[in-house]
């Protein structure tokens, strides 16, 4: 308060501190303002630099033949596309023909071929029954021809004389032989005639299992008679099992000893054919044969679990 005494020094000093704050602050503003102004300004002048480059500016004759180039690259660029696609649209329809051709031709194809199964199918029935018709015919030609050569035999009376009994064969087997009597001279069917006649061995009739023509007085017939020939009967004895044939082999070896060859006999053919049963099995003959000091023997090798 100024009571119209002058101002005291303390007083004085605070105003005078107030001042220079004050300007202080003002130049800080100022200097900010003015550092936007400049960027601001300075981008101004970069975009406007950017947007009326001479290089850029389309009223520039270079940079419109520049332009220009340029579309016309583009546009044999599209026009080659645009050509590349009308050939490759092109092609895929004649793909599409082709394909279409190609289908068409298998179905005419098929229709030929079911046509021609269909004519092969009718050809291989009348070829069928055309075989029919002259297998019918054979078969009742041979049928009358056996009946008039049986009629023939019957009427003529041949029969058998002189059944001879020979070796043993095989197993339980016997050759025997006959001769046929009462055949003509002029008869030239003998064969025939001789295998149509049967004989009775043991109180049973065979066929002949084949015939020899030397002549009207001398055909022969000859049979295998495989029942009532004890002597013809080999059998097995000495049963020996030697194991496994190897570790792990899975396989067993039986050997048996060959006993009653009749004499004069082959021993490798009464082997192979005289039948024995072991061990749940039966078997028709050995599957290996051999002599060893004037004897005969037989060996069985067969699968076996315990073996393995």
């Amino acid at each position: 308060m100024n009571d119209g005494k002058p101002c005291s020094s303390s007083e004085t000093d605070a105003l005078m501190r107030d001042k220079p704050s004050h300007l202080h602050q003002s130049l800080k503003n100022y200097i900010r303002t003015a550092l936007i102004a400049i960027i601001t300004a300075s981008i101004a002048v970069i975009i406007f630099a950017s947007a009326f480059d001479p290089c850029n500016n389309p009223l520039d004759p270079d940079v419109r033949e520049r332009i220009r180039k340029a579309w016309n690259i583009e546009l044999r660029q599209h026009e080659k596309e645009v050509l590349q696609r009308s050939d490759t649209h092109k092609r895929w329809r004649l793909e599409d023909n082709d394909r279409i051709h190609l289908r068409e031709q298998w179905g005419t194809e098929v229709e030929e071929h079911s046509r021609e199964m269909e004519r092969l199918k009718r050809d291989e029935n009348r070829t069928r029954e055309q075989w029919k018709k002259e297998e019918d015919g054979h078969e009742r030609e041979v049928e009358e021809r056996r009946k008039h050569e049986e009629e023939e035999r019957l009427r003529l009376n041949m029969f058998w004389t002189d059944p001879t009994s020979h070796t043993c064969t095989t197993y339980a087997t016997r050759e025997y032989t006959a001769r046929l009597v009462n055949v003509p001279s002029y008869y030239n069917r003998r064969v025939e005639a001789c295998m149509a006649t049967p004989i009775k061995i043991h109180g049973v009739e065979y066929m002949p299992k084949w015939c020899e023509d030397h002549g009207p007085n001398y055909v022969t017939g000859h049979w295998e008679v495989d029942q009532n020939e004890p002597d013809c009967a080999s059998y097995w004895t000495w049963y020996k099992d030697f194991g496994c044939t190897s570790p792990g082999s899975g396989q067993r070896l039986i050997e048996h000893y060959l006993e009653n060859i009749p004499s004069g006999g082959d021993w490798k053919e009464f082997c192979a054919t005289t039948p024995v049963s072991f061990r749940g099995m039966h078997f028709t003959g050995a599957q290996i044969c051999f002599k060893n000091n004037g004897a005969t023997w037989g060996h069985w090798v067969f699968d076996d679990e315990s073996c393995k």
